[in-house]
């Protein structure tokens, strides 16, 4: 087993429309999600402090960033790897 600091993790953000990327090791899709309540949202990616603030105030949201932490770990403990590429679909692939 690879230990815990010997790992890097990859996050891939993608739009569902453009397709899937190639050789990730886990999929989420967020698609299904509401969408978000900032004016012109389109115009900022998941690291804008209004676009993670309205995102972590749904309770969803905390619920699939547990979920997909859990996993994720129980995932790293189960693997001999140092890159795991995890990536996250929406319907943009921005946020």
């Amino acid at each position: 087993m690879v230990e815990a600091e010997d790992i890097t993790i990859e996050l891939i953000s993608f739009g569902h429309s453009f397709g899937v990327p190639q050789n990730i090791d886990l999929l989420y899709s967020i698609r299904h999600f509401p969408t978000i309540n900032v004016e012109n949202y389109q115009q900022y990616d998941g690291r804008h402090k209004r676009i993670q603030s309205q995102l972590l105030n749904f309770v969803k949201y905390e619920d699939i960033i547990k979920m997909i932490t859990e996993q994720l770990s129980s995932f790293i403990h189960n693997q001999k790897k140092n890159l795991i590429k995890l990536a996250v679909t929406c319907e943009q692939g921005q946020h």
